[in-house]
């Protein structure tokens, strides 16, 4: 390739250097030289000069075009060439927003979008950069930014009467507001998801569909109201999507519907599809997705008792999500996995993730403001601090109560929990309700479980045993009937506290040998040093002093080494309660 004459000038002037004898390339020797070369030349030369630089670049690196894209952007928008322009800054957002470096893929689909808006240029590639610049800034959580970009869509939309793109920005909407952001409405949701559908099935629209859909399924079981409503129009999308052949939708489906299914009974289909979804996920390159999946597949583990699991994942979710620097699913990764390590002795890490979940939680991921903040309030009174407790409670019950009406039930049982503790009945009495029915935790059973817990705890502190017995007989039902291991053990603990208080002592020493099984499948140990307080106290009320000295050692065992993963704070107390327990 033949020089410029304009280069030859400039480097037998000494003005540049080449930076390699090969490489066509140049540096100049100061930045004063370089400024005063610039102005110097004619605003059409400049162009010119620009666009040949861009062509250059293409013919002499075309194997490196993503990696130079945000420079042959610059290049040809300055020589005036919108076309190439847009191809590259196009290209860069793309190129940007694989390896999760947001903020810099916002500018570029900004940069593109100036160019796509321009007359005559096609609505489809308009709306798929502003879809791909919403999505770089929810990435980034900035979910109010979204939004706002998302708007700017509708109105091009309606200047231009063109439905699909309106129905594009209608479906981002719906998404944003149907999920537990500091965006979450689930008003607004509920009014942006049903105008898009109506609006889909208007174009015959069955991909937009099977987004609305799935937009409708996050929106009752994220912080909603009905795991099983919500699991209705799951499958119903996935039905649609896999008709349609719509693979990343699919993906999305299979991964949220995953942790639903373990309420229905099918543990094992849900941990099947969180699977699939995760092949995928890696295939796509799709870091964020592949945390939110961990995240779920933490839920799934949970809910059957796999506590190394539950934390395996989610450690892993934790450190790709800081990776990539985000801070949803950094919250995400870490609002339920106290509970593993809580079973598994290590009070001191269960605080520690529950507390880094709750920081997190205003600015990014507020359910944790009521769920973890209800968890760590439970087991601050179970470690014999319930004024701390309810402290925590009372502020989960406020957030609940202004934003998530849905699972105040979490934060009420928490806060009854702790006022049982210090002995406070009257404003526990007015919080529960009179009666569990099935359907409350049916309806939504993640939510639902805590609170009837908390009215069996109540209703053996007023000796109604056969009410308690009643209520824990039907809850373990649920739980066995669908594999909810994770609550086995503490329900039989409660429903042989209740028989063994009725005289029906060889049906309480049933339970919780059952329990005692279940426990130790699960290396639930600090379920497991309560069972064994339970036994001994029980044997040695049968009259089996040596199997009663048996129990009560391996009790002290367990609590010595659950001491010693606990922050010595908490040591004198939870060492006094495992006394009082014996």
């Amino acid at each position: 390739m033949q020089l410029e004459p304009s280069l030859l000038r400039l480097e037998s002037g000494d003005l540049i250097r080449r930076l390699h004898e090969t490489d066509p390339a140049f540096l100049f020797k100061q930045s004063l030289v370089q400024d005063t070369v610039r102005e110097s030349l004619l605003h059409h030369e400049r162009k010119r000069l620009h666009r040949l630089v861009g062509q250059a670049l293409e013919e002499l690196y075309p194997e490196r075009r993503v990696e130079l894209a945000s420079l042959l952007c610059q290049h040809f928008s300055a020589g005036g060439d919108d076309d190439k322009a847009l191809e590259y800054a196009a290209l860069a957002g793309d190129a940007a927003a694989r390896i999760n470096a947001n903020t810099e893929a916002v500018a570029h689909y900004t940069r593109a979008i100036r160019v796509a808006e321009q007359p005559g240029r096609p609505g489809a590639l308009v709306q798929e950069l502003y879809l791909k610049r919403g999505r770089a800034l929810e990435l980034g959580n900035d979910f109010a930014a979204a939004l706002e970009n998302y708007d700017a869509l509708t109105e091009l939309a309606f200047r231009r009467n063109d439905r699909h793109m309106e129905l594009a920005a209608l479906m981002a909407k719906g998404t944003i507001r149907s999920i537990p952001t500091t965006a979450y409405d689930m008003d607004l949701a509920s009014v942006l998801n049903d105008n898009a559908l109506d609006l889909a099935r208007q174009l015959g629209d069955k991909s937009a569909e099977a987004t609305i859909l799935w937009n409708r399924m996050l929106m009752e079981s994220r912080v909603g109201t009905s795991f099983y409503t919500a699991l209705a129009y799951g499958e119903e999308a996935l039905r649609i999507a896999r008709e349609n052949n719509l693979t990343e939708r699919i993906a999305y489906l299979l991964n949220d519907i995953s942790p639903l299914l373990v309420f229905k009974g099918q543990a094992e289909l849900g941990e099947r599809y969180n699977l699939e979804a995760r092949d995928m996920w890696i295939e796509f390159q799709n870091l964020p997705m592949l945390t939110s999946n961990l995240g779920y597949a933490v839920m799934i583990h949970l809910a059957a008792g796999k506590y190394d699991l539950a934390i395996q994942e989610s450690q892993q979710a934790l450190r790709i999500s800081r990776e990539i620097d985000n801070k949803w699913n950094e919250a995400f990764s870490q609002a339920w996995v106290g509970e593993a390590y809580l079973e598994r002795g290590d009070i001191a890490a269960a605080e520690r993730v529950m507390l880094e979940a709750i920081a997190l939680g205003k600015e990014y991921f507020p359910p944790t403001l009521v769920m973890t903040r209800s968890d760590l309030a439970r087991l601050y009174t179970e470690l014999g601090f319930p004024e701390r407790g309810a402290q925590l409670a009372n502020q989960a019950l406020e957030v609940a109560s202004a934003k998530f009406l849905a699972i105040r039930s979490v934060a009420i049982g928490a806060l009854a929990d702790a006022s049982l503790e210090m002995g406070i009945l009257e404003p526990v009495r007015k919080m529960l309700p009179e009666k569990i029915e099935l359907t409350d935790f049916i309806g939504n059973p993640l939510f639902g479980i805590d609170v009837a817990r908390s009215k069996i705890r109540l209703q053996l502190f007023d000796h109604d045993y056969q009410g308690a017995l009643t209520e824990t007989s039907k809850l373990l039902e649920f739980l066995f009937k669908n594999s909810i291991r994770q609550m086995q053990p503490n329900l039989l603990l409660l429903r042989a506290r209740a028989l063994s208080s009725l005289d029906r002592v060889p049906e309480a020493a049933d339970d919780l040998y059952l329990a005692l099984d279940i426990a130790q499948a699960m290396a639930a140990q600090w379920t497991l040093w309560q069972i064994f307080a339970a036994l001994s106290r029980l044997e040695a009320r049968r009259g089996n002093l040596e199997l009663a000295a048996d129990f009560r050692a391996h009790t002290q065992t367990l609590i010595a080494s659950i001491a010693e993963r606990t922050p010595e704070e908490y040591r004198a107390r939870l060492r006094a309660r495992a006394a009082r327990e014996l």
